[in-house]
């Protein structure tokens, strides 16, 4: 059982309060939550009662039906199912509940059963589904009596497919009728050797205490102080669905996925020094391309400039050498002339 303490305080005074159970009168609304019952469910009695300030105590309990269909349908039965309220592990919550009372639909003979022990369970035969109520009284007296509205399911979910919940486990959410928050799940079990399939639908839930009296602490935490009894179930066929609902596989998953973070943000960091390496020697090399071009530019820039001055001193040089050829053979042409005559 999963009973947890908060800091209990040392000024604590005990109320001594007579172990019976007496059946509260004063129901809560339909709207009341599990969490927080101490606020909205706080019953005073005619003489002061002392409790435990800044203490907590959580108990978790699981409630709801599994239903299988009848081999051989009857007249007016089509399934055999259990309405059951347990706790979260099978562990036995006697010591702080008194009695747990179960309101069936009107049509069935004696739709109220009140069960003072555990196994906590109703198990009928029928042909539809309805709302039930779970009343569960506590061993304290000044505790309200808590409320939970389930509905009876006996066929499976319509939507089995890729959207749908998964077959065998698994959990859709969400919350019952009365307000109640929690983790719910509404699933067909395992085939086996050809027996037909459960329809599962449960809750689960914590019921938190504030501030009890030391009395009340005492009783629930007795399963911490003593060896855990179990709890089976009268029928062998619900009991091997009545699985534990434990947070170790929910802690494992954490576990290996902060492993699985760790070593992408060692591998991401590797990354990102390579490519910052990289990023380096590219910058590297591209300085030195730009430095090589500059060179060569520069290179190309003064070849240009000599090969035009070469240009311009040959063009000078033969403009010369075309005008004093010229004027040698103005003369000669005046000689033969003279000779001529």
């Amino acid at each position: 059982t999963r009973y947890h303490t908060m800091a209990a305080s040392a000024n604590a005074v005990s109320s001594q309060i007579q172990d019976s159970a007496v059946d509260n009168q004063n129901q809560p609304s339909n709207g009341s939550s599990i969490s927080g019952t101490r606020n909205s469910n706080k019953v005073t009695s005619q003489s002061t009662v002392k409790r435990l300030e800044n203490t907590s105590i959580c108990v978790p309990i699981v409630y709801g039906s599994i239903s299988f269909p009848l081999k051989k349908t009857e007249e007016y039965n089509t399934h055999r199912w259990t309405l059951f309220m347990r706790g979260a592990n099978n562990e036995d919550l006697s010591q702080g509940i008194a009695k747990v009372v179960f309101q069936l639909h009107p049509s069935f003979a004696h739709p109220v059963r009140e069960l003072t022990a555990p196994p906590f369970e109703v198990t009928e035969k029928g042909w539809g589904e309805f709302e039930a109520n779970i009343r569960i009284v506590w061993r304290d007296p000044n505790e309200k009596a808590l409320v939970l509205t389930h509905m009876l399911k006996l066929y499976p979910p319509l939507n089995t497919g890729k959207n749908g919940p998964a077959q065998g486990t698994g959990f859709t959410g969400g919350s019952s009728n009365n307000g109640v928050s929690g983790a719910g799940s509404n699933t067909t079990g395992d085939k086996k050797n050809g027996e037909p399939e459960p329809v599962i639908h449960q809750y689960y839930d914590e019921v938190v205490f504030t501030d009890p009296t030391q009395t009340f602490q005492r009783q629930l935490l007795s399963n911490d102080l003593n060896q855990q009894r179990l709890v089976e179930s009268q029928e062998p066929s619900v009991q091997e669905y009545y699985k534990p609902f434990s947070d170790d596989a929910d802690f494992k998953i954490l576990l290996e996925a902060q492993k699985f973070l760790e070593q992408e943000l060692v591998s991401v960091k590797d990354r990102i020094l390579r490519a910052d390496a990289h990023k380096f020697e590219l910058e590297n090399a591209l300085a030195e391309v730009a430095a090589k071009s500059k060179a060569v530019s520069a290179a190309a820039t003064a070849a240009a400039a000599a090969l035009a001055s070469s240009n311009v001193s040959s063009t000078s040089t033969m403009t010369s050498g075309s005008k004093r050829k010229s004027k040698s053979s103005g003369g000669a042409s005046k000689k033969s002339k003279t000779t001529a005559k």
